[in-house]
Parts: C-alpha cells; structure tokens; sequence
C-alpha cells in the first residue's frame, strides 16, 4: 500500500493519467446537471405548468438515455481492450456499429413519440394543461434524440482511448448556446419570437445540432483515433448482443435508480407526507455533491482498467484499481464525517423550514453514515464491466438499490413498528450489506488477477 503513495516515475504516471480522465468526465457531468437546472429556472418563469410538461418529457428521456448507456457503455469497455492491443481496425468496426445501434435506438424513441405523443404522455400525467403543452414541447425535442445519440457514442469512445475533453468541449458548447437560444426563444428577445416551451425545446435541438457538429468534426479529423466508417454499418447479432451484455449492467443500475425513486417516493408520500419527501429530495441534492467525484473516478477507472487488461497487464490493472478505491473511499468518509458531525448546518444553507430541518438532518445523518462503502461498491462494479465480465458487473450493479434497499423500504415500514424510520434506516443497513458483498467479491476477483501476475 505504501508503493501507491511514493512518487516514482510510474506512479506519477498513474496519478497524471487517472486525473487526466477524471476532471474532465466530472465537468462534463456537471455541465450536464447545469443545463437541466438552468432550463428549469428559465421556464419557472412561464408557470408551473410549463415546469411540469417539461418534467414529463424528460421522463421520456430518461427512458432512452437509460438504454442508450446500456449500448454505449458496453462499446466503451471493448474499444478500450482493443485500445490496449493495438488493434485500430476493431476500433473502427465497434465505434461503427455502436453508432448505427444507437441511431436506430434513437429512430424507435423517435418514431413512437412521432406517432404516439398523447399515449405516452398520460402515462406520466393526466393533467390536462400539462399534456397540451407537453405535446408542443415534445413535438420538437425528439429531433435531438439521435444527436445525442451521435455525439454521446463519439464522447464515450474518445474516452474509452484516453481522450475525455471530448465529452466535455461539446457539453461546454451545448450549455453555452442553449442559455443564449433560450433567452433568445423562449422569452423573444433580440428580435426573435417569444415561442415559450417550444422555444426552450428549439433552442436545445440547435444547442445539441451544433455540439454534434463539434464531435462529428473532431472524429473525422487526423486527430482522432476512434472513427468510423460505412463498410462497418453491418449488423451484426454476436457484436451487438456482446456490446449489450458487457454494457447491460449501466442499463441495470440506472433501472434500479429510477424503481428505487417511484417505489421511495410512493412509500414516502404515504408515510411521511410533504416534508418527508421535500426532506428525501434536499438530502439527494446534498449527497450528489460527494457522489459526483466518485463516479467521475469510476468512469476514469473503466478505459485504463479495459485498456491493461487489452494489453495483459494484470499488474497495472491492480494499481488502477487500488487507487481508485483509496480515492472513492476518502471521497466517501469526507461525506460520512459531514452527515455525522455536521448535519444542521448543511440542511441550513438549503432550508429555514424548522420541521424541514429537523427530518432532513436525521435522513442526512442515517444516509451518510456508511457512505464510505459506496466507493469500493462502484469500483468493483466498473472493475467486472472493464474486464467484459458482464454477470458479476450486473450483479453488484443492482445489488445495493435494487436486491437490498428497495425489498426493504417495502418491508420495514409495513410489517414493523418502526413506520417513517423504517425507509430512512433502510439506506444504511443496505449500503453496509452490499459493502461486505461487493468486498467479498472483488477479492476473489484480486486472488485471480494475483494469479495472472505470477504467470506474466
């Protein structure tokens, strides 16, 4: 353990490298985060309503965003293998088919929400208003769902090859040009049409169009390893059900997410009423701060971990690996240190609200007490998925939310005393379960990566 910590040229190299793939990936997501928030605050302006139908179309969204990382995941974690051996020609063919998968992944969401606007609003709302104005918005946002797709394929393969600033230059033009689109659109200024939730669905097409553009022009260029080319748009059943199964796991887990928040939610509403949910969704936001570089550690971990064991280098694979642990972990006993120690005053910056306050210090306080453990969970997740595991991965992708917690929201508020309290002391004893599990896991994984060290 000491060897991780003295800087020798390898080391050096590691740390340069880990943080090269790091920062990047956690602005990219940040910026990311900002968009949806800054159209929220935009659109405030219009209503409620206007707030809601917005909602319930990013709600579609979330459903093609969630298979799309499924696609893009898996086509990640083979270019980086390929990355490793050297082999530019299966770059080529991964990145070609990966992006006629999601094309026509993006072309299904497209068509239905084309030909079927009302049936898929209503299952998100039945409020009148909302679904009128939703089928505006809709009408127009679709279009930049195979832009996305584009451009999100092109950022994770230039990261899956150690190039990250992909990712992040075209979030950077996309937040950019859609705070000025939308000024422009939504509220008519600088001559143009006041087009309300249209405007803001324009303004966001035309954002995505041009950092589309970006990418598609930075992939084209001599610049760029990850290409494509159209003798490779063949599909292919044994690649695309490869690509799925290794990228199933981010699928899983992101399924997982949106089960856990209708099932805590609903449990929530009937339990605890208002503030026991405005309560959950202030803690959310808080833990999102710590949780934020965690995950941008694990996605710096997959492309290096993929890459080494490409290159069979099993020893390397083990230093990535340790480091990211160390980090997430401190990362993670930061968060368990503030949830502890200093709950009030966190919650005080985000509410005056006296009840509000004294619920939320308590959930903050449960839900940061072991969430040290939640690093080593995500890294021996990302650690299978990098290694084309893809049933350990899935297994420990879906264990903490959806094996452990969600069985137990369901259970200990019902069929004990502890009512309220038995959702909120749900989340500790699910994190420090799946933290044993998840440990127990990764090493045996580490006794046969030993094992392939001593045969190098």
């Amino acid at each position: 353990m000491e060897g991780l910590f003295t800087l020798s040229d390898n080391n050096k190299k590691f740390y340069k490298l880990l943080i090269s793939l790091c920062i990047p990936i956690i602005i990219q997501q940040l910026i990311s985060t900002s968009v949806n928030i800054i159209d929220t605050v935009m659109i405030s302006s219009l209503g409620e309503t206007s707030v809601a139908s917005i909602g319930v179309a990013n709600q579609y969204f979330f459903l093609f965003n969630m298979a799309l990382s499924g696609i893009v995941g898996g086509s990640g974690v083979f270019i980086s293998q390929f990355y490793g051996k050297n082999d530019r020609i299966n770059i080529k063919k991964t990145t070609s088919f990966t992006t006629l998968l999601s094309v026509g992944l993006s072309s299904i969401f497209v068509l239905l929400a084309t030909l079927f606007p009302t049936n898929i609003i209503n299952i998100f709302s039945k409020d009148p208003e909302v679904i009128k104005l939703c089928k505006e918005y809709f009408s127009i946002i679709v279009f930049c769902y195979p832009l996305i797709a584009i451009s999100t394929v092109f950022s994770m393969g230039s990261r899956s090859v150690r190039n990250p600033k992909l990712g992040m230059i075209c979030s950077s033009i996309a937040l950019v040009v859609n705070i000025i689109l939308n000024y422009c659109l939504i509220f008519g200024n600088l001559g143009l049409p006041a087009l309300g939730v249209k405007g803001a669905a324009l303004a966001t097409v035309l954002a995505q169009a041009l950092a589309t553009a970006f990418s598609l022009f930075f992939i084209l260029s001599h610049r760029s390893i990850v290409k494509f080319e159209r003798k490779y748009f063949i599909p292919n059943l044994k690649v695309s059900t490869s690509i799925i199964s290794v990228g199933f796991s981010a699928f899983a887990r992101n399924g997982a997410s949106s089960l856990f928040a209708l099932i805590t939610n609903a449990t929530l509403r009937s339990y605890g009423g208002t503030v026991s949910l405005t309560a959950f969704g202030t803690v959310n936001r808080i833990i999102s701060f710590f949780f934020l570089p965690i995950m941008g550690i694990n996605q710096g971990l997959q492309p290096i971990a993929s890459y080494n064991y490409g290159a069979k280098q099993p020893d390397r694979i083990k230093q990535v690996v340790k480091l990211a642990l160390i980090y997430t972990t401190i990362i993670g006993a930061i968060g368990s240190i503030v949830g502890i120690l200093f709950p009030s005053t966190v919650i005080n910056l985000f509410t005056k609200d006296k009840s509000l306050i004294s619920e939320a210090t308590f959930v903050l306080r449960l839900q940061l007490l072991f969430f040290w453990t939640i690093g080593l969970q995500m890294v021996a997740s990302t650690f299978y998925q990098s290694l084309g595991k893809p049933i350990p991965s899935l297994f420990l992708s879906i264990l903490r939310q959806f094996i452990i917690l969600i069985p137990l929201i369901l259970i200990l508020p019902r069929y004990t005393s502890l009512g309220l309290n038995g959702v909120w002391y749900s989340f500790p004893i699910s994190d420090f379960t799946a933290f044993v599990i998840s440990a127990l896991i990764l090493w045996r994984a580490w006794h046969h990566l030993n094992k392939k060290s001593d045969d190098n």
